[in-house]
């Protein structure tokens, strides 16, 4: 009988009561206890029962229930070691989550199959909508470089740290730690950019593309190259993007695929180690 009266009380003082300024607000459960003082000094303690003004923490359902709201109260910080759960030992602690790391695609097994598109370039929202993904909604879509810079990025979780033509790019990532530059053409690995420069004209911006997969032959040398790229020789729609061709698997010779009429290959950009 005395919390059936006790709360309907609670409630008419609330309405009746305005809660003067610098107040304190308590909230325990479905309650919230204002403590305020009147204009002569004396302490007037507020109890209101509404489920609306419960804090979202203060939901039973939560993890931490009573600690955060034991946290509320004495405005502590919030990093502080979680309670036993029900059913857990006395002498639990809690231990700090460990941050998710990026786990690198592996490489393929096998060789893929000539016009697939392997990468994860668009995607679709909870409308119906199509919009490109993380690592392919930056700059210059439907470039080579855009391509490149993506499928890195998706495959080890790394962005590039510089731009500019793809000319350039063995280059200027010679110049981080993090990345490995190869220049021996014959040592080509999987899940590496390519890169080409111009061979006389100085002034092409050059072009990389993404090897996905190398068959060798008995000797350990290049023999078949599987790639991806975005604005390639193969590329229909030059300078913008195509869906169901950037990012489509490409077979060739390591012979046609290391030089073009005006293009030559230079050099394969990697994560440091990654060989």
């Amino acid at each position: 009988m005395k919390k059936r009266f006790f709360i309907p009380m609670a409630l008419v003082m609330s309405m009746m009561m305005a809660v003067p300024a610098f107040a304190q607000h308590i909230y325990i459960g479905d309650t919230e206890t204002v403590v305020s003082y009147d204009e002569n000094g004396n302490k007037v303690i507020t109890l209101i029962f509404d489920p609306a003004k419960r804090p979202d923490y203060m939901n039973p359902d939560s993890p931490n229930y009573w600690r955060k709201a034991e946290q509320a109260q004495m405005e502590q910080p919030t990093n502080v070691p979680a309670l036993p759960q029900a059913g857990q030992d006395t002498n639990f602690t809690s231990q700090p989550e460990e941050e998710t790391l990026f786990q690198p695609i592996p490489p393929l097994t096998e060789a893929p199959e000539v016009g697939t598109v392997l990468a994860e370039i668009e995607d679709m929202d909870k409308n119906g909508e199509i919009h490109f993904t993380t690592p392919y909604n930056g700059y210059s879509i439907g470039q080579c470089t855009w391509y490149a810079r993506g499928r890195f990025q998706e495959i080890y979780g790394i962005e590039l740290p510089f731009f500019g033509n793809a000319r350039v790019w063995a280059e200027r990532a010679a110049k981080y730690p993090e990345f490995e530059v190869i220049t021996d053409l014959w040592n080509m690995p999987a899940q590496a950019i390519a890169v080409y420069a111009p061979k006389t004209d100085k002034s092409l911006p050059g072009h990389v593309c993404f090897i996905e997969y190398v068959e060798y032959d008995e000797a350990g040398m290049p023999l078949n190259i599987y790639y991806t790229d975005a604005n390639g020789k193969h590329d229909t729609a030059k300078n913008e993007y195509t869906a169901g061709c950037d990012g489509a698997v490409v077979k060739e010779s390591f012979d046609t695929f290391k030089e073009t009429s005006q293009l030559a290959l230079v050099g394969y950009i990697l994560p440091k180690n990654a060989v």
